[in-house]
């Protein structure tokens, strides 16, 4: 938070609508936010109620989309949401794309899995 507070009255002098950036001012003021586990469902019952919650979902087309295809893919939200057609080969069952924060790139294969339980 204090970040982007920090943005704001950056933004704020830079464009003569504050004469001082005050975010200076709020440190210590706000307490650090403590990271914790997010738990995942393992339970087949629980993981089983929420694919049938995703699949009568009845909003927009792009989100309901989105929820179907997401346990197919095992990919977090983002890696969905950035998904593109063109990194994606159904001949080969791969996806290649490269990992924006590392320049690392990524090859998520089907087929290796397949092969791999023969």
């Amino acid at each position: 938070m204090l970040g982007k507070c920090g943005q704001i009255f950056r933004y704020a002098v830079a464009s003569s609508r504050a004469e001082r950036n005050s975010a200076g001012d709020l440190k210590g003021a706000l307490p650090p936010v403590k990271g914790g586990h997010f738990a995942a469902v393992t339970d087949p019952e629980k993981v089983a109620g929420i694919l049938r919650d995703m699949d009568a979902y009845q909003g927009s087309l792009t989100v309901g989309c989105a929820l179907r295809l997401a346990p197919l893919v095992f990919v977090r939200p983002d890696g969905l949401r950035h998904a593109r057609c063109s990194d994606i080969n159904l001949e080969d069952a791969q996806r290649r794309y490269v990992v924006s924060k590392t320049d690392t790139p990524h090859i998520v294969s089907r087929r290796y899995r397949e092969e791999s339980q023969d």
